[in-house]
């Protein structure tokens, strides 16, 4: 489970691979990323195909396309019907300084810091964000339209999804369909030929990565980083919108970031793990200038130079009930 790798390495053989498809079919639709992102600054991120909606279309997306969504009267009462904590009361009196958070709960935040910054929003704070009314009013719009999340049922339905399948399930079906094809054992040069000639359930850009990962002798599960960072992602947008409550959702990212913990032996192994079930779940070949990967794995470099590194936390530190 736990194998080093390399994410240039990762993405120049991907990108060779995708060079010999592009010359062997002569076109680039079928090689390309599902859907080319639209993103601004403030809130950028993804799609992919139809069928990974229970899985999340994307980490957020435009915030004018959320603005414009028409609200239904009966669904906006019952989102906002926000759960009350002894934290909550805390909160508004003064006495929790979000800014201030437990190293414990850091630690969660630093597990989707890389998508927190390429928002431009502040790792520091659960979610991301100060819960004012107008974030509150964005971040479940944004759960609405990028996970279907519309209420509590839907939300933990969400997160069991990823944490039992995810995408590295989504990898082990491609790895069994390259498998049932007979085109793991072929070389480069003849696995592009006979998989362009392949009746494909998903894009194909999916299985050259899932290629190169059983040539390298990575698992689908190694990809697991991908699933539960968006887990714990997940766990402080629910306390944000008020469809878990504090203690609630502080127990579940302790859950599932011992999980993590056991799981890799760095942030920089989690990271690699993390960008490379990112890679996949994008279908992205990392080809082009405007490469969605690229992108993610800059934003993590920039994290990691800057004075306000989160990986700075301890890895191993004893993470705790701090809540």
């Amino acid at each position: 489970m736990k194998k080093k790798i390399r994410r240039k390495e990762l993405l120049l053989l991907t990108g060779m691979l995708a060079v010999g498809m592009l010359a062997g079919c002569g076109e680039t639709s079928s090689v390309t990323a599902p859907e080319k992102e639209e993103a601004d600054a403030a809130i950028a991120e993804e799609t992919t195909e139809e069928n990974d909606s229970s899985l999340g279309n994307q980490d957020s997306t435009d915030q004018n396309d959320f603005l414009e969504e028409e609200t239904e009267k009966e669904a906006e009462k019952a989102e906002t019907d926000k759960l009350i904590t002894m934290a909550d009361l805390l909160y508004e009196s003064g006495i929790i300084d979000t800014t201030q958070l437990p190293d414990t709960v850091l630690w969660f935040n630093a597990t989707y810091a890389a998508l927190t910054y390429s928002n431009g929003w502040d790792w520091h704070l659960i979610s991301g964000l100060e819960p004012t009314e107008d974030n509150i009013s964005i971040q479940k719009k944004l759960l609405r339209s990028s996970w279907s999340v519309k209420d509590r049922e839907s939300a933990l339905e969400t997160v069991e999804s990823l944490i039992t399948n995810g995408h590295r399930g989504k990898c082990q079906e491609c790895l069994d369909e390259l498998e049932a094809l007979g085109l793991l054992e072929l070389d480069e040069e003849k696995f592009i030929e006979e998989l362009m000639d392949a009746d494909l359930e998903s894009d194909p850009a999916r299985y050259v990565i899932t290629y190169y990962m059983y040539v390298e002798g990575i698992e689908p599960e190694y990809i697991a980083a991908f699933d539960l960072c968006r887990v714990n992602q997940l766990y402080a947008d629910y306390y944000l919108c008020g469809y878990m409550d504090y203690e609630e959702a502080m127990d579940a990212s302790l859950e599932n970031s011992l999980i993590l913990q056991e799981m890799y032996d760095s942030w920089e192994e989690m990271m690699d793990a993390y960008l490379l079930g990112y890679q996949f779940w994008k279908g992205d070949l990392a080809i082009t200038e405007d490469s969605p990967t690229l992108e993610r794995y800059h934003y993590y470099e920039m994290l990691c130079d800057s004075e306000d590194n989160p990986y700075t936390l301890d890895w191993n530190m004893e993470l705790k009930k701090e809540w």
